[in-house]
């Protein structure tokens, strides 16, 4: 365990380094926007000081897409900050990913077998409004999204005695929606949500977990049982494990894919360790 705990400590600290040399990092976390921009000025020197910090956090599963059953997860952060009781900001981010193939989950073990794999994305791509404690809801992001239909084929290569060596994975998407008006919700004293897409039809599912609370949150934080407020090195851990899976493929988790481009790869994994506290 010790060793294993060295290895994992020293592959952070030379991915951190690795990290700030390439400047690898993954696509904005949190769609921003200014409320009200009003600064406090004394002694003629703007003062931009954070009075209150508030984030959320919802991890979902999917069940259903209208009227057919599927299988896949949705994940969505937001915050808001209050500088000087004057200027508000507000952040939003949200990704779904699901699948109606009954018979290979998105988290599927690394198959030898060459095969085809379809699943769907929905993002958030411009936040209107991210509220807590809406009437009705216990949370609620509005704006615009994508969604995608993704069919990936992956080529496996494994050696003679039957081990994965490698695979190749190529992809074609497909846009089912482009900048559509869209909410998701999450009803108030209830275990489940609901995402609204126009032109698409909605998505249900039950609330895997929620967190809100009123101080700052890493939003690059995987693991939520250790009750840290930045990401850790169990974290770190966690997506090495995953490191090179896909939907489909190597027990993808959509958690650790910070940049949605469905795979965990050396970005995800830098950024992490990047935001690490060591």
């Amino acid at each position: 365990m010790k060793k294993t705990s060295t290895i994992i400590l020293t592959a952070i600290v030379a991915l951190t380094v690795l990290s700030l040399a390439t400047s690898a990092f993954a696509l904005p976390f949190l769609n921003w926007r200014n409320v009200q921009s009003r600064f406090g000025v004394g002694n003629g020197i703007i003062q931009r000081i954070a009075a209150q910090q508030n984030f959320a956090r919802v991890d979902g599963l999917i069940t259903d897409w209208g009227s057919t059953n599927v299988t896949g997860t949705i994940v969505s952060q937001s915050r808001r900050v209050v500088i000087n009781e004057t200027d508000v900001r507000e952040g939003a981010s949200a990704t779904a990913l699901w699948t109606t193939n009954a018979t290979r989950p998105i988290s599927a073990l690394r198959d030898k077998e060459n095969f085809t794999y379809t699943f769907y994305t929905a993002r958030l791509i411009n936040a209107s409004v991210s509220s807590l404690n809406v009437t009705g809801y216990s949370y609620l992001v509005n704006g615009t999204w994508n969604v995608f239909e993704v069919t990936s084929t992956f080529t496996v290569t494994t050696d003679e005695s039957g081990d994965v060596t490698g695979f190749h994975r190529s992809q074609d998407a497909q846009a089912l929606a482009s900048n559509a008006y869209g909410e998701l919700k999450v009803a108030s004293g209830a275990n489940n949500f609901t995402l609204a897409i126009d032109g698409v039809d909605s998505l249900t599912g039950s609330v895997l977990g929620q967190r809100f609370q009123t101080k700052l949150f890493n939003p690059f934080k995987i693991l939520n049982q250790d009750n840290a407020n930045t990401v850790t090195k169990t974290d770190v851990s966690t997506l090495i494990s995953a490191y090179g899976s896909s939907p489909g493929w190597g027990q993808y988790d959509q958690r650790m894919d910070y940049n949605f481009n469905y795979k965990v790869d050396i970005c995800d994994l830098t950024t992490a360790a990047a935001n690490v506290n060591l």
